[in-house]
């Protein structure tokens, strides 16, 4: 992720699947996780229904960004780490929308893993998987896992409830302008 990324994202909103997501929120501590953070645009919504939040990437350029922007907010915390090496602490709701899929896949199943052990009954996970068609998918299959919604269901359902799925198949634009063919699983899960 480079600055240019970070500048863009930063002055972009929330992603409109957490306001679906906390429809559905139940009555845990307000503690979040937002993976691969970016520029904050999560953690900020989160901060202000008052969530105390735990935020990481593996940008520097996010780190700058999230340290100026949230510096007075003592219920920001933010690591500067990837996936494969947070460790991720007890919340009642995680966030990895357009992140988790840059984890590296021989780690996938692992930190999938964690993020269930991390979250209690009742607790949220937020998060887009990449489908089997999709261009990185196709074009990098030893750096990119897709998924079917079969897949899907064998991955999650046997530990949450499926409260939410949004399957993308389009040409859309990346914030550089890039058109870029994506097949995008979006999905709201409960812990069972």
């Amino acid at each position: 992720m480079n600055e240019k990324f970070i500048q863009l994202s930063k002055e972009l909103k929330h992603r409109p699947i957490l306001e679906k997501a906390l429809v559905h929120f139940s009555n845990l501590p307000l503690i979040a996780i937002d993976c691969g953070c970016g520029a904050g645009n999560e953690s900020a919504y989160l901060l202000s229904k008052g969530f105390n939040v735990h935020a990481f990437d593996i940008s520097i350029d996010a780190q700058k960004v999230c340290a100026e922007r949230f510096k007075d907010n003592s219920k920001f915390s933010f690591y500067h780490e990837s996936f494969e090496d947070f460790n991720f602490p007890s919340a009642s709701l995680i966030i990895a929308s357009s992140s988790l899929f840059f984890c590296d896949p021989s780690y996938f199943y692992s930190v999938i893993k964690r993020i269930i052990n991390a979250l209690p009954e009742g607790g949220i996970l937020v998060v887009d998987l990449l489908g089997t068609h999709d261009e990185w998918v196709m074009r990098e299959p030893k750096k990119f896992i897709g998924f079917t919604y079969q897949d899907i269901g064998d991955l999650f359902l046997c530990e949450f409830n499926l409260l939410f799925h949004k399957e993308i198949d389009e040409k859309l634009p990346l914030l550089s302008g890039y058109i870029k063919s994506w097949h995008l699983h979006m999905l709201i899960l409960q812990k069972k």
